[in-house]
């Protein structure tokens, strides 16, 4: 360890959680004791947040207080992972139609910090989180990071969303956070030209990263660029993937190219799924002492382990927004076995639900099934209010390329009534990445799924010749 990681952790980073507000330094000690507990300590961890959690929402969330009564629960019946299922799912629907309601009265409105989803499913969801939500985000993140060799402090090279990268002429707090705390350095992945690739390289190749964190379709763009220039790379600890499902083709090419194990990562901001890839690569440890994951039937009956079934989630640490059995829109397996690395959390064998292959256009660049839902948003920026405002009034999308590479964009929105041309911005982001490619915008009243019967926001029948 460095002089700079022991600064970072003991000076600056109790000085940003001074400065933000936040608890990041005392929640990653505390995860960090956690670590190794047993079974039974967990789970007694486990159901004394989720009591907490009850009795406040019952006495706070109007929404709760109200199905609670209407189905003759009390609260003192719900006192682990197990009664859980004497509560209905929440979906992304009961939400909108109740979203007053699930705000806690005994919560300040200066304590909500509005989030959106980054659609994945192609359905958008607004919601809200505090600080001890980011918190703890933040610390199950730098203590998963810490199983794979890294410390904070090391050097980080991203690759993401545009408006990570958004160029400023005033530093925010965020920004001097990621800078000088997490020392991660953000570039975005909203062009992957090869001029651009090769300044991605250029700066990969000058910071000299600890680890190469992004979407695991925009880095393996990357990789696949290196590998068709036949550049060097620098060494480094890890490749840390996030955001969409990690196919294995992604997998093997990124550890051939950049000579290090990858590492996935599965969560969601609406509901706190935390989730990281176990060192020995058995499955993603679930932080569960942050959150339940429950795999369900469509009517929320628990699936025996090993078996298929819906995500649904209750985030133990959101008493702003709280989600009690939240049925997220992905589907996954969880494992039947306990892994053998020491750790007695539980383990998501497979995350079948969210996108992971990529999508060209006609001159053959290939586009991070990210960038689809990014695109949906004004000037790419999905950190900005005011555009999540307009993101929000989307009910459900789905993007149609058909064999000739042209693309019919179906946006069903929540009010029939809102004014078209508001959404003319997400034309002019669809034509700008899909080249020589028509666009049409077709404001739809349901959304189709396909032949399976599964809803998928994304659906392309274009094959570039390579």
């Amino acid at each position: 360890m460095s002089l700079y990681n022991f600064l970072d952790e003991n000076l600056f980073l109790p000085i940003g959680d001074l400065v933000n507000g936040s608890q990041v330094a005392s929640e990653l000690k505390r995860m960090r004791r956690n670590d190794f507990l047993s079974e039974e300590r967990i789970d007694a961890i486990q159901n004394a947040k989720l009591q907490k959690l009850i009795n406040h929402c019952y006495q706070t969330v109007p929404y709760y207080t109200r199905l609670f009564d209407q189905l003759g629960i009390k609260p003192e019946q719900i006192r682990s992972r197990e009664d859980l299922k004497l509560l209905p799912v929440l979906t992304k629907q009961i939400i909108r139609d109740n979203y007053q309601d699930l705000f806690s009265t005994a919560v300040s409105t200066s304590r909500r910090h509005i989030a959106s989803t980054g659609g994945s499913t192609g359905t958008p969801l607004t919601f809200c989180i505090d600080n001890a939500e980011w918190s703890a985000w933040k610390a199950s993140t730098l203590r998963a990071w810490e199983w794979y060799g890294l410390h904070l402090g090391d050097k980080i090279f991203s690759l993401g969303g545009n408006s990570i990268n958004q160029k400023k002429k005033i530093i925010t707090l965020k920004g001097a956070y990621d800078r000088f705390i997490m020392r991660n350095h953000k570039f975005s992945s909203a062009n992957v030209t090869d001029e651009c690739m090769m300044e991605h390289y250029s700066n990969l190749m000058k910071i000299r990263p600890a680890a190469i964190r992004g979407y695991g379709s925009s880095l393996y763009i990357l990789a696949r660029f290196i590998e068709r220039k036949q550049l060097p790379v620098c060494p480094v600890k890890a490749v840390l993937t996030t955001g969409e499902i990690l196919v294995e083709e992604y997998r093997r090419k990124l550890e051939q190219v950049f000579h290090a194990p990858v590492y996935d990562a599965y969560g969601a901001g609406d509901g706190g799924i935390l989730s990281h890839e176990c060192p020995s690569h058995k499955g993603l440890h679930i932080s569960e002492e942050e959150c339940i994951i429950e795999i369900t039937d469509p009517l929320g009956n628990p699936v025996p382990d090993g078996e298929v079934g819906n995500v649904c989630t209750t985030d133990l640490n959101n008493f702003v927004f709280p989600f009690i059995r939240y049925q997220v829109g992905d589907m996954a397996v969880m494992k039947k076995e306990r892994c053998d690395c020491g750790r007695h959390t539980r383990l998501i064998h497979e995350v079948m639900g969210r996108a992971g292959r990529l999508v060209y256009n006609k001159k053959g660049t290939p586009i991070s099934p990210l960038m689809l839902w990014i695109m949906m948003y004004p000037e790419l920026n999905y950190h900005n209010p005011s555009h999540q405002a307009v993101y929000s009034k989307i009910d459900k999308f789905q993007i149609r390329q058909d064999k000739n590479g042209d693309i019919d964009i179906l946006l069903k929105l929540n009010d029939a009534n809102e004014p078209h041309e508001q959404f003319n911005y997400i034309l002019t982001n669809y034509r700008n990445h899909f080249e020589g490619s028509q666009v049409n915008l077709q404001f739809v009243d349901n959304i189709p799924t396909l032949p399976s019967g599964k809803e998928d926001y994304c659906v392309s029948e274009y094959t570039h010749q390579q």
